[in-house]
């Protein structure tokens, strides 16, 4: 007898961000566990329907026929859970803002600012989901999104504003940097990479190359050793442990290179064309939860890019 009755709520979660994603890893992060769990999570859930939820292959995951149509129920469940948890509580959903933020963006830039909107805004009770994917708004609960890319203009019915352009620099502890190069010139070369570890990541793949190829060092990269990691996170905290070279946007590792804990020694900054933007339905732009949101964060983003663009020119 299959005891569905006993089904896991959290699994369920799981098993929605794995579709969501497309990917363990991802959902894993979103999740706080590992790949692992969350494969060993869906497989428990499998066994107990007796159905294939996912078709796996390699890194990336995709729905069966059965599996498509048991999570868009199951999503659409979690969703009238979590609504019918606020009314009970007496939280109207006027005051509950609902975002969707990249999960590098989210803990490198976004949380040590959040408690200024927190403490502005006390009325207001928020709800973060951090994610890779974008979202389609008339089927999603967020009310906005924090997405990465080259603007969605022409996007029908979405309003997309810059929020401050990547800027990607090399960056590594302070410790590693005068171990290996102690007895050198403070004035540096891209070419003295070739004594490092480049810290690589999955989600990032290109940016290494970018960013050397604009550096007029592209050899470097068949010159040095390299580790690889599942997202740029990882190879942030890499670099803060002494592993290597990271090449990070700058905004991300401001707080770690002004407390001295990373050097960016290179004066080679690659400005790119990309960036973070903050989406919102036009619909949504008046509310005043979003309104006070988008207004306190495209502050917060221009104080970053003025401050960036201060460091470069000096």
């Amino acid at each position: 007898m299959r005891l569905l009755n006993q089904v896991n709520l959290n699994s369920l979660k799981i098993v929605e961000s794995a579709a969501r994603h497309g990917n363990f890893t991802r959902a894993g992060e979103e999740q706080f566990i590992t790949a692992s769990a969350v494969s060993q999570r869906v497989k428990s859930l499998e066994d107990q329907l007796r159905f294939k939820i996912f078709q796996r292959g390699g890194n990336a995951v995709s729905l069966t026929p059965e599996g498509e149509t048991y999570v868009s129920r199951v999503r659409e469940a979690l969703e009238r859970i979590v609504a019918a948890s606020m009314e009970a509580t007496g939280q109207s959903q006027e005051h509950v803002l609902k975002i969707s933020v990249l999960p590098t963006f989210a803990a490198r830039w976004l949380f040590p600012r959040l408690p200024l909107f927190q403490q502005r805004y006390p009325d207001i009770t928020m709800r973060v989901s951090t994610s890779y994917a974008t979202h389609e708004f008339t089927t999603s609960e967020f009310d906005l999104e924090i997405r990465y890319g080259y603007g969605d203009g022409g996007l029908s019915g979405l309003q997309a504003d810059l929020l401050f352009r990547e800027d990607l620099t090399p960056v590594c502890s302070r410790k590693l940097f005068h171990d290996v190069l102690g007895d050198k010139p403070s004035k540096v070369t891209p070419d003295d990479l070739k004594h490092f570890t480049l810290l690589h990541s999955d989600t990032c793949t290109q940016n290494w190359q970018s960013w050397l190829g604009f550096a007029g060092a592209s050899f470097v990269l068949s010159e040095t050793r390299s580790i690889y990691f599942d997202s740029c996170m990882m190879s942030y905290e890499a670099a803060n442990a002494g592993m290597g070279f990271a090449v990070a946007n700058r905004a991300y590792m401001a707080s770690d290179i002004h407390a001295e804990r990373l050097v960016a020694p290179f004066a080679v900054h690659h400005p790119n064309t990309a960036g973070w933007y903050f989406v919102s339905p036009h619909k949504t732009l008046a509310t005043r939860k979003v309104l006070l949101f988008k207004q306190w964060i495209m502050a917060e983003a221009a104080l970053t890019q003025s401050q960036l663009d201060c460091e470069i020119d000096a």
